[in-house]
């Protein structure tokens, strides 16, 4: 009883306590919440119709096109294709998802049977680059599928080493084909689909083909408004009336910066430079006093690597080889600079032959218990040659085959990286008949049956260096960049003091994150290495600041600082932007010069009139409705002229016409039909191709809806 009192007593301070209590466990639990969704939102690549692509889910499609494209190619990719293949199956997937928000809506989808349809066609374009599974005609061969895949699941559980990984490889590609299948196929469903609300009527093609078929020529005076000196000034609220009439062009569907940075290439000192040279003197002199050319260059930092086997000229870099052919066997070549690449080179030419360009050998690879047994198997099946016993026999009896095979000089130099192909490399051009090779503790028995074709081929030791810039060059850079961004702490300070620093600021306009690095564009790759500047720009940056330095470049040779202008966010671009004032200013200037133009040439009504006005007389020849001439007086087409021109009377003189580049008065002298005969349903097919790539517009209306969210710039 005391103790219920007690509670009693204090009731309303254990309230408080306990409401305190459940308020931080919601809190706590409510914060949690937060986080995890924190977390997971960082974790996304992007959206498309709030649907969300994870950054585990996007890197497996990329790592997928990534080795589809090495399965295909052979090839490994360099940073810049990698960044096309992130943006090739980023661009594909958000098209896919555009497509499929719709098809969804419309209760399309593709099922097995029309998959099984188009395996048996073989015509799909996702199925062209199977090359392992086409006919002798080169298409794609279902049986041969089949075949595959049944062989594949025999041998699934059986197969080791080179071969599981060769039928994994083929297997791995024609499951990525399979998927890009599906795709094709909803995505021409759902085109078909929109065809069929396009429709070219026989009227609409006969009135196209007569337009395309028939030609006028012209006499016409053009008085480009580039001629006109008149002094024209153009106002804000003149550029304002422009900006609503053109603002569709303005749209912005993700945010874009205005940035400035300084990028500094970081190249070798005067005293780098000298200290190569003398790097470069001792080397020649260890190859001309005649120290082991392999120990030389393997002691360098030569871009080049010793070969002991002779080599092509192509297999030598360019500037070497224009030394190669003019120097003596045992010559070495001075310390030399190449501007082109940027190094300096020693070589010296040990040795130069003639030898075949493809060689035809069969071979017998000898194993055993130990060396002797080895040796005892090599030397009897060497007796048995020499006595005139079939090698294919022979190498039946060890259980191989013992084929024919030709080898080119190229291929030969292709694994000429690795000391056991070089001895096999050297054995067949310097062998006739039989002769072996020792690889790997084991013998190799080769036949050497033909060669064909001979060129010059060098063994040389060439010692190719960069010249590059030290580590204190390096730092001596970075510490000036310092000392001047101490001094000069936001962008408006740093803009008016880096040219008395010697600094160069260069501006990108309506920059999007969806560019891989600082600088980039459609033309420019931009300044490599540089993503973490990046993601500055468009996470951190506040307009006006300065980034910190970063360490940029494919080689780490670029110093690189960013400063943010401007940010644009979604919606339109306002109509001071300089990129919009500046087309708005341009319209405007035209328009104004457009009327002074016109009053230049009211009242004419002949060519001759409107040259004394100072038009330039020029010949239109073979021009059409169907196509927008382009003329050479003002370097521009004109949609108003093919409009007059397709109205007007043989020999009659139109009135003045006011284009976007100039004013024109034209004189028709002909009009000609061709001899091409009218085919309705070829007309018709080609009127419907043409509305299909002009309803390509109705995706940016798809784009638009679909409220793409790209966050790849921050992966």
């Amino acid at each position: 009883m005391p103790a219920i009192q007690r509670i009693r007593n204090h009731g309303a301070w254990l309230i408080g306590v306990i409401g305190l209590a459940l308020f931080a466990f919601i809190a706590e639990e409510f914060f949690r919440s937060m986080e995890t969704t924190s977390n997971h939102s960082k974790q996304q690549v992007g959206e498309v119709y709030g649907e969300s692509l994870s950054i585990q889910d996007f890197q497996e499609m990329v790592n997928e096109a990534s080795e589809v494209y090495k399965m295909r190619t052979g090839q490994n990719l360099s940073d810049a294709m990698q960044d096309q293949v992130r943006d090739q199956v980023w661009n594909e997937y958000v098209i896919y998802q555009l497509v499929k928000h719709e098809t969804d809506a419309l209760g399309l989808y593709v099922t097995d049977a029309e998959v099984q349809q188009a395996l048996v066609a073989g015509t799909a374009q996702s199925l062209q680059s199977l090359s392992m599974f086409a006919n002798q005609q080169g298409r794609f061969d279902y049986t041969a599928l089949q075949t595959f895949l049944k062989q594949y699941k025999e041998m699934k559980g059986k197969a080791q080493g080179e071969q599981l990984e060769q039928i994994e490889t083929i297997y791995n590609l024609w499951k990525y084909s399979e998927k890009q299948l599906r795709k094709e196929l909803l995505m021409n469903k759902y085109q078909g689909l929109f065809a069929q609300t396009m429709v070219a009527n026989p009227v609409c093609a006969k009135a196209v083909f007569d337009d395309r078929n028939t030609s006028v020529t012209a006499v016409v005076a053009a008085l480009p408004f580039a001629a006109i000196k008149d002094k024209v000034e153009v106002t804000d609220d003149e550029l304002k009336e422009a900006y609503n009439t053109y603002k569709e062009n303005f749209r912005l569907d993700a945010e874009l910066r205005d940035i400035k940075y300084i990028d500094i290439a970081v190249t070798a000192s005067k005293a780098d430079k000298e200290a190569l040279d003398a790097e470069m003197n001792t080397i020649y002199e260890k190859l001309a006093s005649g120290t082991e050319p392999a120990v030389v260059v393997g002691g360098s930092n030569s871009l080049v690597r010793f070969v002991d086997m002779p080599l092509s000229a192509n297999a030598f870099p360019y500037d070497i080889r224009q030394v190669l052919d003019s120097m003596a066997v045992g010559q070495v070549k001075q310390p030399f600079r190449n501007v082109g690449d940027n190094t300096m080179n020693v070589v010296k030419l040990i040795a130069k032959t003639t030898t075949a360009d493809s060689i035809l050998y069969r071979p017998i690879f000898v194993q055993g218990k130990d060396e002797a047994d080895i040796q005892v198997r090599h030397d009897s099946i060497m007796k048995a040659l020499r006595a005139g016993a079939s090698i294919k026999a022979l190498a039946k009896t060890y259980g191989q085959n013992a084929d024919s095979a030709w080898v080119t000089s190229a291929q030969l130099e292709q694994g000429a990286a690795q000391p056991e192909n070089v001895k096999f490399a050297k054995a067949l051009y310097e062998g006739n008949g039989y002769t072996t090779v020792d690889v790997n503790g084991n013998k190799l028995i080769l036949s050497i049956e033909q060669k064909k074709g001979s060129s010059v081929k060098y063994l040389a030791a060439v010692v190719k260096c960069n010249i590059s810039f030290s580590k204190d060059t390096y730092n001596q850079a970075k510490n000036k960049l310092n000392l001047f961004l101490a001094a000069n702490k936001d962008l408006a300070a740093v803009e008016k003091a880096a040219a008395k620093a010697g600094y160069q600021i260069v501006e990108n306009l309506n920059y999007s994150s969806a560019s891989h690095n600082i600088g980039a564009n459609g033309r420019m790759p931009g300044v490599a290495g540089s993503k973490e500047a990046l993601r500055w720009v468009f996470d951190d940056a506040k307009v006006g600041e300065i980034s910190k330095i970063y360490d940029c470049g494919e080689s780490n040779d670029h110093i690189l600082v960013v400063g943010l202008s401007n940010i644009h966010k979604k919606g339109y671009m306002p109509w001071d932007a300089p990129d919009v004032k500046s087309f708005l200013t341009a319209v405007v200037t035209a328009q104004k010069k457009g009327e002074i133009a016109a009053k230049k040439l009211e009242g004419v009504k002949t060519i001759e009139a409107a040259q004394s006005k100072g038009a330039v007389v020029d010949t239109l020849k073979n021009s059409n409705f169907f196509l927008t001439p382009f003329l050479a007086a003002t370097q521009a087409p004109e949609a108003k002229v093919a409009a007059a021109l397709y109205s007007a009377k043989v020999n009659e003189t139109t009135a003045p016409v006011v284009g976007t580049a100039g004013a024109y008065v034209m004189k028709l002298v002909a009009r000609e039909k061709g001899k091409t005969p009218f085919d309705a349903e070829s007309e018709k097919n080609v009127l419907a191709r043409q509305y299909m790539q002009m309803a390509q517009a109705a995706f940016a209306d798809l784009v638009k809806n679909a409220k793409i969210v790209d966050n790849r710039y921050k992966f």
